[in-house]
């Protein structure tokens, strides 16, 4: 079972069989967002700027989508790079590791095949790095340059999907566990993959400041998101709403995020500076990061303990080195969500896996095998969870869907999207939808309606989509003559004022 042909037939039929048996489903509205907008969706014609991913890679998916049209090019490229880092990961494992060793670590490998259930750039960029680690490890180790080289290529791509998830990864790993490999070769690699990291980036940065209306969209979605993911703002300060001349509407709008025109890049500026000067206690910060991750918070401080007491102090150090860096990111900037969590996690039990000598120990080789096989059925049982209520959403969907007139376009409530945006990685809406949140003040938006407002309720010309809590809720600051309701039951009713 450990031979090398046995793990690769191993992977490729669990690899099959996952493909055969379930969706590929993305895990939140962003990718969603992001292959609409490559594929045209909102703009009518394919759309290089992707807003979170480098504009490099908008211009590739942009040329597919114009000359190799009906492939939705976006998941397809999601699904190749984290099958890039299945195999990359494997063929380390079946070259350079030996007997029972090698299948317990081809069993973990075999758990990224999880994320075809909850695809997301963060993920991908995530594992693309951590996959250039395992590479580096392996490469410095036996002298291996073509696979120093093929890591570098990951390094970029890791990046190019989304740069501040290749910050929040690589740069811990490469101080606790490759720079004392080779120091001048390690070193190396790492500078002409930092190189190549900062000419994409510039590349990207360039693109949006020369080009006015993306210029001005980067800006505000950047202010934008500081303050609707910061947790310091206390928009009932007296200082700050004198401060900044908000009245009521603002204030709760923007509690259900929606900006209004009031809202100018500089004041979205201005109280992300506020926040700044009420941070958060270090308690509050541990709760907010972890608190929608229990598992995790109990796995990674159960794992530290494990390090420490079988004297694997590089483990130890990046684990510690890692929560540092989430407490201090959420604390002041609040940039890190619990996505970034999971690739490291991944790599640390993977290097923790392969320090152990268990090769002398039968009994032991055992035991991981059978405990990682365990955590596999584990995580196959909430793939089906997921397929399930991934398969029921798109059904509501398509049910209400059929209840909107054609030939429309409704503006979508920003907190009742998740009614009308499917997850599927290759399923598009059949009806046409504006939809705000970090879409406010798309460039295509604001040259398609002359009236456009960031505050859609401001827009009364166009047709609504909203929840009927979210309607009952917000009421008073809706002014659209055409609302169509959606009830529990995913009926949808018309209001029409006048």
């Amino acid at each position: 079972m450990s031979s090398r042909v046995a793990c690769f037939v191993i992977s490729i039929i669990f690899l099959l069989s996952y493909f055969i048996f379930y969706p590929t489903v993305f895990e939140q509205n962003d990718d969603v967002i992001m292959k609409l907008i490559a594929n045209g969706y909102f703009t009518g014609q394919p759309e290089s700027h992707l807003v979170f991913i480098n504009i490099i890679v908008g211009f590739i998916l942009k040329f597919l989508y114009i000359h190799i049209s009906g492939i939705e090019w976006y998941s397809v490229m999601h699904i190749s790079l984290i099958i890039t880092v299945f195999f990359s990961n494997l063929y380390c494992i079946t070259r350079y590791e030996t007997d029972t060793k090698r299948l317990f670590l081809t069993i973990i490998n075999l758990s990224l095949l999880y994320f075809f259930s909850r695809l997301q750039f963060s993920y991908t960029s995530g594992f693309l790095a951590i996959s250039a680690v395992i590479l580096q490890i392996y490469g410095l180790t036996h002298d291996n340059r073509k696979l120093l080289a093929f890591s570098i290529l990951l390094m970029l791509l890791s990046s190019l999907i989304r740069f501040e998830m290749f910050f929040f990864t690589y740069p811990i790993l490469f101080i606790t566990f490759l720079f004392h490999l080779r120091k001048k070769l390690s070193l190396k690699v790492g500078i002409i993959g930092g190189i190549l990291i900062m000419g994409a980036f510039l590349i990207n940065q360039l693109n949006y400041k020369n080009n006015q209306d993306w210029k001005n969209y980067y800006d505000y979605n950047k202010a934008r998101g500081s303050v609707t993911n910061n947790l310091n703002i206390n928009l009932n300060d007296k200082h700050l709403v004198q401060d900044l001349k908000l009245n009521a509407e603002d204030r709760f709008l923007l509690q259900n995020y929606v900006f209004t025109e009031n809202f100018t890049v500089e004041k979205l500026k201005k109280l992300t500076a506020y926040s700044k000067e009420n941070h958060t206690s270090m308690g509050s910060s541990i709760n907010f990061i972890y608190s929608y991750v229990t598992a995790y918070s109990i796995a990674i401080t159960v794992f530290l303990l494990i390090s420490l007491i079988t004297r694997r102090y590089r483990i130890a150090a990046a684990i510690l080195l890692h929560i540092a860096m989430i407490l201090i990111t959420v604390r002041y900037a609040n940039m890190v969500q619990y996505r970034i969590l999971y690739p490291t996690l991944f790599c640390l039990v993977f290097l923790y896996l392969k320090s152990l000598n268990t090769n002398k120990s039968k009994s032991l080789s055992v035991f991981l095998t059978a405990s990682l096989s365990i955590f596999l059925l584990f995580q196959v049982r909430d793939v089906r969870k997921t397929t399930f209520f991934a398969d029921r959403a798109q059904d509501n969907i398509r049910k209400i869907e059929k209840q909107l007139p054609k030939n429309k376009i409704y503006l979508v409530d920003p907190t009742s999207n998740y009614y009308l945006i499917g997850r599927s990685a290759f399923e598009n809406p059949d009806r046409k939808f504006v939809f705000f949140g970090w879409l406010t003040n798309f460039p295509a938006n604001k040259k398609t309606y002359s009236d456009y407002n960031s505050n859609l309720y401001r827009m009364p010309n166009h047709p609504l989509i909203i929840s009927k809590a979210n309607y009952n809720k917000l009421k008073p600051f809706i002014f659209n003559k055409e609302i169509y309701i959606i009830d529990d039951n995913n009926l949808i009713s018309l209001i029409s004022k006048r």
